[in-house]
């Protein structure tokens, strides 16, 4: 027993030696040794309080060491100091890093107090938002310093020239030892880093034979790094409109937010909550905090109330004010009642709400929520066809309101030369056959400015004189197609384009979208469908006229049994087509080419093909025409939805889709 109570108290004194109580026997048992050399009590360390000059006594170098444990009724600071139990949210800090006050819990439910912080910012333990470049750099940006902690910081890594804070943040690697605390707690200052960094005194020989005799060398005090001044904010003027107080948990003897006078400065991290006047609302955030600088976060301003626009070129709005005289829809006030309804050419994206009176609430928001006008696709105005494509009828604009026409011209003042047909899907897309503007001799898509478009005409002519004022004209501004895209010498397989408008078309009675279907389950052999065009008519040229032409579909089996005959032919009933027509002379033909093939389906027309290639050709002197008693094939459009909805989804986002033409 007696051996053994002197190999204890060494085993001790080592421990406390190795941890910084008994350094190089400077402080004696019981001390904790600071790194500028001074001395404190160890019951000091890591008690939540900084005694040490320079705050080593309360940093996660020492205060997470193995030996510092906090019993069950304390509460363990984030960066590993102990304190009282009662210590969290209790007003005061007990923390040197004041995480007992920021805590989530101790923030209030206020929506004036919580903030939400946008993707490319960092939300602060006390609810402030800060830019996340500012995130572990070294530099407190948050008030309560949540941004500078072991827990945010210890898992990052930095570059091989930065210097790592004993908590984890990165700074310049010239910052070591600089004399300034670059690091939030001054770790890249300890004075122990910063000796061993400087180069030790060069010794010389003495000009004497006789033994040197040892001497101490006089030592440098030890300076402790300069430390930035924390600086007040002067409190603000109260905002126009409106009016801000302290938080309630920096008010004393007061559960409320409270008012402080003007000329006063508070600490950092003073909160100030901001409110309006009736009428008017924050254009910010409703919390402002004072940052270490002295500088106040961005303050926000009362702006006047108002509801949103309800013009569009889908809705008709009708609005009369809180007096009951006829008012704007456009930024109305408080109080202001609207009746709402589709233009023609749009319904209602839902008809739960009907005959509803939409009314502008104190917050600025329309009761209940406006409704939603979208194209009405697939809903011809008239079913009329005036009597009179080969061997078709003359057809009434009414009847096809999503047709189009295509024309190209290399001047924007040169004669515009009818091509192709097209389908209007969208506000601002086309569908048509992709060969119609792509150039075969080059093997690649033309230049998307020199194709014009015109909808809503029965006469071909893009310039002709007697178009009505239906007729609208537009400019193409890109051509998608699909990858793989190669014309005659891949058999016309994808022949699919969409073309973008430069300016998006306003729908209306006789202008609007057909309808797209992913499933073509309800096509069976003899199901009728209808194209338009101004293909030729007979044997003569293509039609002055918008010509119409009824079609029943033919099943693939039955039509590649009757293409087998025409060997030339057959290779272009590809994986994409459907086929359909007669062969007693009434089909579609040259100039037919990118016209829609659309087919009903309950009170609908949904759009199933598109006008490619005819099996089969006739010669006609010295050219080679369509042959009319032949069957037609068309790009079968189900296939390609979803490769229509990903362009429509990437145009929306502002994201060029894959293969776009090098214009």
């Amino acid at each position: 027993m007696k051996n053994t109570v002197p190999a204890v108290i060494l085993i001790l004194t080592y421990s406390l030696t190795e941890h910084g109580y008994a350094q190089s026997n400077r402080c004696g048992i019981g001390k904790f040794r600071c790194k500028n050399s001074e001395c404190i009590s160890s019951e000091l360390l890591c008690d939540g309080q900084e005694d040490c000059a320079d705050q080593s006594d309360e940093t996660a170098e020492e205060c997470n060491k193995p030996e510092i444990t906090c019993g069950d009724y304390l509460f363990r600071c984030s960066y590993g100091a102990c304190v009282s139990g009662n210590a969290p949210c209790n007003g005061i800090k007990d923390c040197a890093d004041n995480s007992d006050e920021t805590l989530p819990r101790c923030r209030r439910n206020s929506d004036s107090t919580i903030r939400t912080c946008k993707a490319d910012e960092f939300n602060c333990t006390n609810g402030q938002c800060i830019n996340r470049d500012g995130l572990c750099d070294g530099k407190a940006d948050c008030a309560d310093a949540s941004d500078e902690t072991y827990f945010q910081c210890g898992d990052i890594p930095c570059t091989g020239y930065a210097f790592r804070c004993d908590y984890g943040a990165c700074i310049n690697g010239n910052f070591k030892c600089n004399g300034i605390n670059d690091c939030v707690n001054g770790s890249d200052e300890d004075p122990k880093l910063c000796k061993t960094e400087r180069p030790e005194r060069p010794t010389y020989p003495r000009p004497t034979p006789s033994p040197p005799t040892r001497s101490t060398p006089p030592t440098r005090p030890s300076v402790p790094p300069s430390v930035k001044p924390l600086i007040g904010c002067i409190v603000p003027k109260q905002p126009k409109n409106g009016h801000w107080k302290l938080e309630r948990s920096q008010c004393p003897q007061t559960d409320d937010d409270c008012d402080i006078a003007q000329g006063v400065q508070l600490e950092p991290g003073a909160n100030l909550v901001y409110g309006c006047n009736t009428g008017f609302k924050l254009n910010g955030h409703g919390s402002v905090f004072c940052a270490r600088d002295g500088k106040w976060s961005d303050i926000p301003e009362c702006i006047e109330i108002r509801c949103r626009s309800l013009y569009s070129p889908s809705v008709i709005a009708d609005c009369t004010n809180i007096n009951g005289f006829p008012g704007s829809c456009d930024s109305a006030t408080p109080g202001t009642t609207a009746n709402l309804n589709c233009r023609g050419g749009y319904r209602p994206e839902t008809t739960l709400l009907k005959n509803v009176q939409y009314r502008c609430n104190v917050t600025g928001h329309w009761q209940p929520e406006p409704i939603r006008c979208i194209p009405a696709c697939g809903v011809p105005a008239s079913p009329t066809l005036i009597p009179t494509i080969v061997n078709g009828t003359a057809a009434n604009i009414s009847e096809f309101p999503w047709h189009a026409t295509i024309y190209t011209s290399e001047t924007s003042d040169g004669e515009k030369r009818f091509i192709c047909g097209a389908t209007i899907i969208h506000e601002k897309l086309l569908v048509t056959a992709a060969h119609c503007v792509f150039n075969e001799r080059r093997r690649q898509f033309d230049e998307p400015s020199n194709y014009y478009i015109a909808t809503g005409n029965v006469f071909r002519d893009y310039d002709f004189p007697g178009h009505n004022a239906h007729v609208k004209k537009r400019r193409v501004k890109s051509i998608y197609n699909i990858c793989g895209y190669i014309g005659y010498e891949g058999n016309y397989a994808l022949d699919i384009a969409l073309l973008e408008l430069d300016k998006p078309l306003q729908f209306t009675e006789l202008l609007r979208p057909v309808c797209l279907d992913s499933s073509d389950t309800d096509l069976e052999s003899g199901s009728l469908g209808k194209v338009p065009g101004f293909g030729r008519t007979h044997l003569g040229p293509s039609s002055f006229l918008l010509q119409a032409i009824t079609v029943p579909y033919i099943g693939y089996n039955e039509c590649r049994s009757f293409i087998r005959i025409n060997n030339e032919s057959y290779k272009l009933l590809t994986q994409d087509k459907l086929c359909a027509g007669y062969t007693n002379g009434s089909a579609v033909c040259d100039g037919d080419s990118g016209g829609g093939l659309v087919f009903k389906k309950g009170e609908l027309w949904y759009l199933k093909g598109i006008v490619s290639v005819s099996v089969g050709t006739l010669q006609l002197g010295a050219e080679r025409v369509c042959n009319s008693y032949s069957y037609s094939l068309y790009t079968r459009v189900s296939m390609h939805i979803q490769w229509i909805q990903n362009v429509i989804l990437r145009l929306e986002n502002q994201q060029l889709p894959p293969c776009l033409n090098s214009y």
